[in-house]
Protein backbone atom coordinates (compact mmCIF):
# COMPACT_ATOMS: atom_id res chain seq x y z
CA UNK A 1 0.00 0.00 0.00
CA UNK A 2 1.55 3.26 -1.16
CA UNK A 3 1.57 6.62 0.67
CA UNK A 4 -1.10 8.02 -1.68
CA UNK A 5 -3.47 5.14 -0.90
CA UNK A 6 -3.02 5.61 2.86
CA UNK A 7 -3.76 9.32 2.55
CA UNK A 8 -6.91 8.57 0.56
CA UNK A 9 -8.10 6.10 3.19
CA UNK A 10 -7.48 8.61 5.97
CA UNK A 11 -9.34 11.32 4.07
CA UNK A 12 -12.29 9.01 3.42
CA UNK A 13 -12.41 8.00 7.07
CA UNK A 14 -12.24 11.62 8.21
CA UNK A 15 -15.04 12.50 5.79
CA UNK A 16 -17.12 9.61 7.14
CA UNK A 17 -16.65 10.79 10.73
CA UNK A 18 -17.51 14.35 9.78
CA UNK A 19 -20.72 13.26 8.07
CA UNK A 20 -21.73 11.16 11.06
CA UNK A 21 -21.05 13.97 13.52
CA UNK A 22 -23.08 16.42 11.44
CA UNK A 23 -26.15 14.19 11.23
CA UNK A 24 -29.23 15.62 12.85
CA UNK A 25 -30.18 13.98 16.16
CA UNK A 26 -33.79 13.07 16.90
CA UNK A 27 -34.76 12.05 20.42
CA UNK A 28 -38.05 10.24 20.62
CA UNK A 29 -39.97 8.27 23.21
CA UNK A 30 -42.52 5.51 23.02
CA UNK A 31 -45.64 5.78 25.15
CA UNK A 32 -49.03 4.19 25.61
CA UNK A 33 -50.82 1.65 27.75
CA UNK A 34 -49.44 -1.64 29.02
CA UNK A 35 -49.04 -4.42 26.41
CA UNK A 36 -49.59 -2.05 23.49
CA UNK A 37 -46.30 -3.27 22.01
CA UNK A 38 -43.86 -0.44 22.75
CA UNK A 39 -40.81 -2.61 23.45
CA UNK A 40 -41.69 -4.95 20.59
CA UNK A 41 -41.86 -1.99 18.20
CA UNK A 42 -38.45 -0.71 19.25
CA UNK A 43 -36.94 -4.19 19.09
CA UNK A 44 -38.36 -4.74 15.61
CA UNK A 45 -37.19 -1.25 14.53
CA UNK A 46 -33.63 -1.95 15.68
CA UNK A 47 -33.61 -5.48 14.25
CA UNK A 48 -34.97 -4.63 10.81
CA UNK A 49 -32.73 -1.56 10.48
CA UNK A 50 -29.78 -3.88 11.28
CA UNK A 51 -28.61 -1.90 14.31
CA UNK A 52 -28.64 -4.73 16.87
CA UNK A 53 -25.25 -6.17 17.79
CA UNK A 54 -24.79 -9.84 16.92
CA UNK A 55 -23.98 -10.90 20.48
CA UNK A 56 -27.09 -9.14 21.80
CA UNK A 57 -29.26 -10.78 19.15
CA UNK A 58 -27.77 -14.17 19.98
CA UNK A 59 -28.50 -13.61 23.67
CA UNK A 60 -32.13 -12.77 22.90
CA UNK A 61 -32.51 -15.87 20.75
CA UNK A 62 -31.12 -18.06 23.55
CA UNK A 63 -33.29 -16.51 26.24
CA UNK A 64 -35.61 -18.94 28.02
CA UNK A 65 -38.24 -16.19 27.97
CA UNK A 66 -40.12 -15.85 24.68
CA UNK A 67 -43.68 -14.56 24.73
CA UNK A 68 -43.90 -14.12 20.97
CA UNK A 69 -45.07 -16.62 18.39
CA UNK A 70 -41.81 -16.37 16.44
CA UNK A 71 -38.16 -17.31 17.04
CA UNK A 72 -37.34 -13.86 18.49
CA UNK A 73 -39.10 -11.95 21.27
CA UNK A 74 -38.25 -8.45 20.08
CA UNK A 75 -39.27 -6.85 23.39
CA UNK A 76 -36.26 -8.49 25.07
CA UNK A 77 -33.90 -6.27 23.05
CA UNK A 78 -34.87 -3.30 25.22
CA UNK A 79 -36.25 -4.95 28.39
CA UNK A 80 -32.95 -5.74 30.09
CA UNK A 81 -33.90 -5.99 33.78
CA UNK A 82 -34.53 -9.47 35.15
CA UNK A 83 -37.90 -8.41 36.57
CA UNK A 84 -38.88 -6.96 33.19
CA UNK A 85 -38.10 -10.19 31.35
CA UNK A 86 -39.77 -12.40 33.94
CA UNK A 87 -42.96 -10.34 34.08
CA UNK A 88 -43.03 -9.34 30.43
CA UNK A 89 -43.34 -5.63 31.25
CA UNK A 90 -41.23 -2.48 31.07
CA UNK A 91 -40.39 -0.93 34.44
CA UNK A 92 -37.47 1.44 33.98
CA UNK A 93 -36.72 3.77 31.07
CA UNK A 94 -34.52 2.03 28.52
CA UNK A 95 -32.42 4.19 26.18
CA UNK A 96 -31.17 2.92 22.82
CA UNK A 97 -29.04 4.67 20.19
CA UNK A 98 -29.03 3.93 16.48
CA UNK A 99 -28.37 5.75 13.24
CA UNK A 100 -29.38 5.59 9.60
CA UNK A 101 -27.99 7.33 6.56
CA UNK A 102 -30.23 10.34 7.25
CA UNK A 103 -30.32 10.79 11.05
CA UNK A 104 -29.11 9.72 14.46
CA UNK A 105 -31.69 8.61 17.01
CA UNK A 106 -31.95 8.18 20.76
CA UNK A 107 -35.00 6.14 21.80
CA UNK A 108 -36.53 6.21 25.28
CA UNK A 109 -38.56 3.03 25.85
CA UNK A 110 -40.93 3.91 28.69
CA UNK A 111 -43.28 1.74 30.79
CA UNK A 112 -47.02 1.58 30.28
CA UNK A 113 -48.17 0.62 33.77
CA UNK A 114 -49.88 3.38 35.72
CA UNK A 115 -47.63 2.97 38.77
CA UNK A 116 -44.57 3.69 36.60
CA UNK A 117 -45.98 6.86 35.02
CA UNK A 118 -43.21 8.96 36.59
CA UNK A 119 -40.68 6.94 34.61
CA UNK A 120 -42.62 7.67 31.44
CA UNK A 121 -42.47 11.40 32.24
CA UNK A 122 -38.72 11.14 32.79
CA UNK A 123 -38.20 9.50 29.40
CA UNK A 124 -40.46 11.98 27.62
CA UNK A 125 -38.89 15.05 29.23
CA UNK A 126 -35.95 15.09 26.77
CA UNK A 127 -37.84 13.89 23.68
CA UNK A 128 -38.50 15.87 20.51
CA UNK A 129 -41.21 13.46 19.36
CA UNK A 130 -43.46 10.85 20.97
CA UNK A 131 -44.60 7.61 19.36
CA UNK A 132 -47.91 6.79 21.06
CA UNK A 133 -48.79 3.11 20.70
CA UNK A 134 -52.47 2.29 20.33
CA UNK A 135 -53.60 -1.33 20.64
CA UNK A 136 -55.84 -1.79 17.63
CA UNK A 137 -57.86 -4.47 19.43
CA UNK A 138 -58.58 -2.25 22.45
CA UNK A 139 -58.58 1.33 21.21
CA UNK A 140 -57.63 4.40 23.24
CA UNK A 141 -57.27 3.37 26.89
CA UNK A 142 -57.01 5.74 29.91
CA UNK A 143 -53.22 5.31 30.03
CA UNK A 144 -52.99 6.08 26.31
CA UNK A 145 -54.80 9.36 26.91
CA UNK A 146 -52.72 10.07 30.02
CA UNK A 147 -49.40 9.57 28.21
CA UNK A 148 -50.55 11.72 25.31
CA UNK A 149 -51.48 14.50 27.71
CA UNK A 150 -48.16 14.28 29.59
CA UNK A 151 -46.32 14.45 26.27
CA UNK A 152 -48.10 17.67 25.37
CA UNK A 153 -47.51 19.04 28.86
CA UNK A 154 -43.76 18.47 28.49
CA UNK A 155 -43.69 20.46 25.26
CA UNK A 156 -43.67 17.60 22.73
CA UNK A 157 -45.49 19.10 19.78
CA UNK A 158 -44.99 16.26 17.28
CA UNK A 159 -46.72 12.91 17.74
CA UNK A 160 -46.90 9.62 15.88
CA UNK A 161 -49.92 7.45 16.66
CA UNK A 162 -48.83 3.90 15.83
CA UNK A 163 -51.97 1.77 15.66
CA UNK A 164 -50.49 -1.63 16.48
CA UNK A 165 -51.63 -5.25 16.08
CA UNK A 166 -53.21 -4.66 12.70
CA UNK A 167 -52.47 -8.32 11.93
CA UNK A 168 -55.00 -9.32 14.59
CA UNK A 169 -57.57 -7.06 12.91
CA UNK A 170 -57.06 -8.61 9.50
CA UNK A 171 -55.44 -5.37 8.32
CA UNK A 172 -58.87 -3.71 8.10
CA UNK A 173 -58.81 -0.11 6.92
CA UNK A 174 -62.12 0.76 8.60
CA UNK A 175 -60.85 -0.11 12.09
CA UNK A 176 -57.71 1.96 11.55
CA UNK A 177 -59.70 4.96 10.33
CA UNK A 178 -61.91 4.80 13.43
CA UNK A 179 -58.90 4.82 15.78
CA UNK A 180 -57.19 7.49 13.69
CA UNK A 181 -60.26 9.71 14.07
CA UNK A 182 -60.36 9.12 17.85
CA UNK A 183 -56.69 10.00 18.27
CA UNK A 184 -56.85 13.10 16.08
CA UNK A 185 -59.79 14.33 18.17
CA UNK A 186 -57.74 13.80 21.34
CA UNK A 187 -54.76 15.65 19.87
CA UNK A 188 -57.00 18.53 18.82
CA UNK A 189 -58.33 18.88 22.38
CA UNK A 190 -54.73 19.05 23.61
CA UNK A 191 -53.73 21.62 21.01
CA UNK A 192 -51.32 19.30 19.15
CA UNK A 193 -51.36 19.82 15.40
CA UNK A 194 -48.40 17.79 14.10
CA UNK A 195 -49.87 14.27 14.29
CA UNK A 196 -49.23 11.32 11.98
CA UNK A 197 -51.18 8.06 12.32
CA UNK A 198 -49.55 4.88 11.00
CA UNK A 199 -51.09 1.36 10.96
CA UNK A 200 -48.46 -1.19 12.02
CA UNK A 201 -47.83 -4.68 13.25
CA UNK A 202 -44.73 -4.54 15.43
CA UNK A 203 -44.66 -8.33 15.72
CA UNK A 204 -44.89 -8.97 11.98
CA UNK A 205 -42.88 -5.90 10.99
CA UNK A 206 -45.59 -4.28 8.89
CA UNK A 207 -44.94 -0.55 8.28
CA UNK A 208 -42.11 -0.46 10.83
CA UNK A 209 -39.03 -0.16 8.62
CA UNK A 210 -40.52 -1.11 5.25
CA UNK A 211 -43.98 -0.34 3.90
CA UNK A 212 -46.33 -3.28 4.21
CA UNK A 213 -47.91 -5.12 1.30
CA UNK A 214 -50.68 -6.24 3.64
CA UNK A 215 -52.21 -2.75 3.69
CA UNK A 216 -52.31 -1.43 0.10
CA UNK A 217 -54.97 1.07 1.17
CA UNK A 218 -52.36 2.93 3.28
CA UNK A 219 -50.29 5.35 1.20
CA UNK A 220 -48.28 6.97 3.99
CA UNK A 221 -44.74 6.30 5.23
CA UNK A 222 -43.48 3.51 7.47
CA UNK A 223 -42.44 4.45 11.01
CA UNK A 224 -38.70 4.68 10.30
CA UNK A 225 -39.27 6.55 7.04
CA UNK A 226 -41.36 9.12 8.90
CA UNK A 227 -38.82 9.45 11.72
CA UNK A 228 -36.06 10.12 9.19
CA UNK A 229 -37.98 12.94 7.49
CA UNK A 230 -40.17 14.59 10.14
CA UNK A 231 -39.14 18.19 10.95
CA UNK A 232 -37.75 18.58 14.47
CA UNK A 233 -39.36 21.31 16.54
CA UNK A 234 -38.02 21.97 20.01
CA UNK A 235 -39.84 24.02 22.68
CA UNK A 236 -38.59 27.55 23.22
CA UNK A 237 -36.80 28.39 26.45
CA UNK A 238 -39.54 30.89 27.32
CA UNK A 239 -41.74 27.97 28.36
CA UNK A 240 -39.82 27.63 31.61
CA UNK A 241 -37.24 25.24 32.99
CA UNK A 242 -37.78 21.49 33.05
CA UNK A 243 -35.15 19.51 34.93
CA UNK A 244 -35.90 15.80 35.48
CA UNK A 245 -33.90 14.39 38.40
CA UNK A 246 -31.85 11.38 37.35
CA UNK A 247 -29.78 10.81 40.49
CA UNK A 248 -29.39 12.21 44.00
CA UNK A 249 -25.75 12.82 44.98
CA UNK A 250 -24.86 12.75 48.66
CA UNK A 251 -21.15 11.98 49.13
CA UNK A 252 -21.18 13.33 52.70
CA UNK A 253 -23.45 15.06 55.22
CA UNK A 254 -22.58 18.52 53.86
CA UNK A 255 -23.62 18.04 50.24
CA UNK A 256 -26.90 17.05 48.60
CA UNK A 257 -27.15 17.57 44.86
CA UNK A 258 -29.65 16.58 42.21
CA UNK A 259 -28.11 15.41 38.95
CA UNK A 260 -29.89 15.44 35.60
CA UNK A 261 -30.10 16.99 32.16
CA UNK A 262 -31.82 20.31 31.55
CA UNK A 263 -34.72 19.42 29.26
CA UNK A 264 -35.75 22.97 28.51
CA UNK A 265 -35.17 26.58 29.46
CA UNK A 266 -32.33 28.30 31.32
CA UNK A 267 -31.78 27.88 35.05
CA UNK A 268 -29.64 30.15 37.26
CA UNK A 269 -28.65 30.34 40.96
CA UNK A 270 -31.35 32.19 42.85
CA UNK A 271 -34.22 30.95 40.67
CA UNK A 272 -37.33 29.86 42.53
CA UNK A 273 -38.12 26.24 41.75
CA UNK A 274 -41.02 23.89 42.36
CA UNK A 275 -40.59 20.15 42.80
CA UNK A 276 -43.15 17.89 41.17
CA UNK A 277 -45.19 15.98 42.08
CA UNK A 278 -44.76 17.09 45.75
CA UNK A 279 -45.28 20.81 44.98
CA UNK A 280 -42.58 21.88 47.45
CA UNK A 281 -40.64 25.04 46.63
CA UNK A 282 -37.07 26.22 47.12
CA UNK A 283 -34.35 28.25 45.39
CA UNK A 284 -31.33 27.15 43.38
CA UNK A 285 -28.22 27.60 45.51
CA UNK A 286 -25.62 26.54 42.92
CA UNK A 287 -25.11 24.74 39.63
CA UNK A 288 -22.27 22.24 39.94
CA UNK A 289 -20.29 20.46 37.23
CA UNK A 290 -17.05 18.48 37.11
CA UNK A 291 -15.29 21.56 35.71
CA UNK A 292 -16.64 23.87 38.42
CA UNK A 293 -19.75 25.94 39.21
CA UNK A 294 -21.79 27.63 36.48
CA UNK A 295 -23.70 30.90 36.43
CA UNK A 296 -26.43 29.31 34.31
CA UNK A 297 -27.37 26.03 32.63
CA UNK A 298 -29.54 25.43 29.57
CA UNK A 299 -30.79 22.52 27.51
CA UNK A 300 -29.28 19.97 26.88
CA UNK A 301 -26.56 20.45 29.55
CA UNK A 302 -26.06 17.77 32.22
CA UNK A 303 -25.49 19.39 35.63
CA UNK A 304 -26.07 19.00 39.35
CA UNK A 305 -28.29 21.43 41.23
CA UNK A 306 -28.05 22.24 44.93
CA UNK A 307 -30.97 23.94 46.65
CA UNK A 308 -31.10 26.42 49.51
CA UNK A 309 -33.55 24.31 51.55
CA UNK A 310 -34.09 20.60 52.09
CA UNK A 311 -37.09 19.36 50.10
CA UNK A 312 -38.23 15.90 49.07
CA UNK A 313 -36.73 15.14 45.67
CA UNK A 314 -35.86 11.75 44.22
CA UNK A 315 -35.14 10.10 40.89
CA UNK A 316 -38.01 10.62 38.47
CA UNK A 317 -39.19 13.89 40.05
CA UNK A 318 -39.22 17.11 38.07
CA UNK A 319 -37.75 20.50 39.00
CA UNK A 320 -39.55 23.39 37.33
CA UNK A 321 -39.06 27.14 37.15
CA UNK A 322 -42.44 28.57 36.19
CA UNK A 323 -42.52 31.61 33.93
CA UNK A 324 -45.52 33.84 33.20
CA UNK A 325 -48.04 32.01 31.06
CA UNK A 326 -46.76 28.50 31.83
CA UNK A 327 -47.81 27.82 35.42
CA UNK A 328 -51.50 27.32 34.73
CA UNK A 329 -50.98 23.90 33.17
CA UNK A 330 -49.38 22.13 36.10
CA UNK A 331 -52.46 21.69 38.34
CA UNK A 332 -53.95 19.56 35.57
CA UNK A 333 -51.06 17.14 35.88
CA UNK A 334 -51.58 16.90 39.63
CA UNK A 335 -55.27 16.29 39.14
CA UNK A 336 -54.49 13.60 36.61
CA UNK A 337 -52.64 11.50 39.20
CA UNK A 338 -55.31 11.94 41.84
CA UNK A 339 -57.42 8.84 42.64
CA UNK A 340 -60.50 9.98 40.70
CA UNK A 341 -62.35 8.65 37.71
CA UNK A 342 -60.14 8.61 34.62
CA UNK A 343 -62.95 10.07 32.51
CA UNK A 344 -63.32 13.02 34.90
CA UNK A 345 -59.55 13.57 34.91
CA UNK A 346 -59.44 13.36 31.13
CA UNK A 347 -62.18 15.96 30.74
CA UNK A 348 -60.47 18.35 33.16
CA UNK A 349 -57.08 17.93 31.52
CA UNK A 350 -58.42 18.26 28.00
CA UNK A 351 -60.28 21.43 28.94
CA UNK A 352 -57.18 22.87 30.57
CA UNK A 353 -54.62 21.98 27.91
CA UNK A 354 -55.36 24.62 25.24
CA UNK A 355 -54.73 27.33 27.87
CA UNK A 356 -51.44 25.85 29.05
CA UNK A 357 -49.16 27.51 26.48
CA UNK A 358 -47.19 24.29 26.16
CA UNK A 359 -49.09 22.13 23.68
Amino acid sequence: MGPATEIEIRNEFAEFLEQNLNKELLRFTTAGSVDDGKSTLIGRLLHDSKTVYEDQLASVKKSRVNRSSGPIDFSLITDGLRAEREQGITIDVGYRYFATARRKFIIADTPGHEQYTRNMATGASTADLAVILVDGTKGLLPQTVRHTYISSLLGISTLVAAVNKMDLLGYQEQKFRELESDFLALAERLGIKAVTCIPISALAGDNVVERSRQMPWYAGPAVLEHLERVPITRPASTLGVRFPVQYVLRPDANFRGFAGQVAGGVIRPGDSVTALPSGQTSRVDSIVTYDGPLIEASSPMSVTLTLESEIDLSRGDMVNVFLPGSSGCMPSLLKWHAPISSSIARDKCAAKAPQSGIG
